[in-house]
């Protein structure tokens, strides 16, 4: 959208006519418009805006809309498109973008990684269907894996983000990762796998993995931790949606993604991080972590291997 209206300001400026469809094609609106309207689809439809958790917080109204009987089933995703200008010069001013890979693009996002510099912005889009369990066996779906839990939270009053000087609680990330494993009925103990935010932030991957070592305890040193940013930037939004993707796939496939370029793991994220190459891991359960940008608010969820489970797919 904001790509759209850079345009459109330039059309403008140069004595152009813009299009009769810009408007429509500039709303929050616009990307869910479209799908509705190429599938046909005319049931309940709502754009989630939460930054960075949208594409969770778009996961866990779908499970709400279930669970609640609203909805047997849900087109749930994200999408992401935030390479422009102003979304540039706003994060440059935050001081939360990489630099020192300008010259080797694909080696910028680091998680966890010792020489991480900041994110890497990235697009994309990534869509599933969400529906009961009575819903898809009466269509006779391939149930790939199921949906246990979701939780979000906020972090409460906090003073106004300060790059300089960024507030490490991790007692909020601690609390929706708690809730989410609460509402899926599953412990930390039982946790196979987790999907972190893990965004090659210099200040919120550390923040992260202290987080993620508290809720695990004893089972810190063993469980597997991985990112998918290493691979496909800081992609916004739309991230939570890929990293549900990924927990799928790697529940179904039983093997966990690597964290690209993270090669030298820094000793202030106490995981044990998924590196560079992928891990064959017959994973029962997946916790996916979404971080707000400037740490104010979190989400988490809970995914499992397609078995006899009583949630959702």
């Amino acid at each position: 959208n904001q790509d759209l209206a850079e345009l459109s300001l330039e059309k403008m400026q140069a004595g152009e006519r813009l299009s009769p469809l810009t408007a429509f094609r500039s709303f929050a609106h616009s990307a869910a418009c479209e799908i509705l309207r190429e599938f046909d689809l005319q049931g309940a439809v709502q754009t989630v805006t939460s930054g960075c958790n949208s594409g969770a917080d778009a996961i866990g109204l779908a499970l709400d809309w279930i669970r609640l009987g609203r909805c047997d089933a849900v087109l749930v995703g994200g999408t992401e498109a935030e390479i422009n200008r102003s979304f540039y010069g706003a994060m440059t001013a935050a001081r939360a973008l990489t630099t020192k890979f300008n010259d080797n693009p694909g080696a910028a996002s680091r998680p966890f990684d010792e020489r991480r510099d900041g994110n890497a912005p990235g697009e994309g889009a990534g869509f599933l269907m969400l529906e009961s369990i009575a819903h898809a066996e009466k269509r006779m779906a391939k149930i790939r894996a199921r949906l246990l839990g979701f939780a979000n939270r906020a972090a409460g009053s906090r003073p106004a983000y300060d790059p300089f000087n960024p507030i490490f609680d991790t007692q909020p990330l601690l609390s929706t990762m708690r809730a989410a494993l609460r509402d899926a009925g599953v412990s930390p103990a039982e946790l196979s796998a987790v999907s972190a935010n893990g965004s090659s932030s210099v200040f919120y991957d550390p923040l992260e993995a202290k987080a993620v070592s508290e809720l695990l305890g004893e089972n810190s040193s063993e469980t597997p931790v991985f990112s998918i940013k290493g691979a496909l930037g800081q992609t916004g939004a739309v991230t939570p949606a890929l990293q549900a993707i990924a927990a799928v796939l790697s529940l179904e496939n039983g093997t966990l993604p690597p964290t690209v370029n993270s090669d030298a793991q820094d000793a202030r994220c106490p995981i044990n991080l998924v590196k560079s190459e992928a891990v064959k891991r017959d994973a029962k359960y997946i916790l996916t972590n979404a971080v707000g940008f400037g740490g104010f608010y979190y989400a988490s969820s809970v995914f499992a291997v397609n078995e006899k489970f009583p949630a959702f797919v």
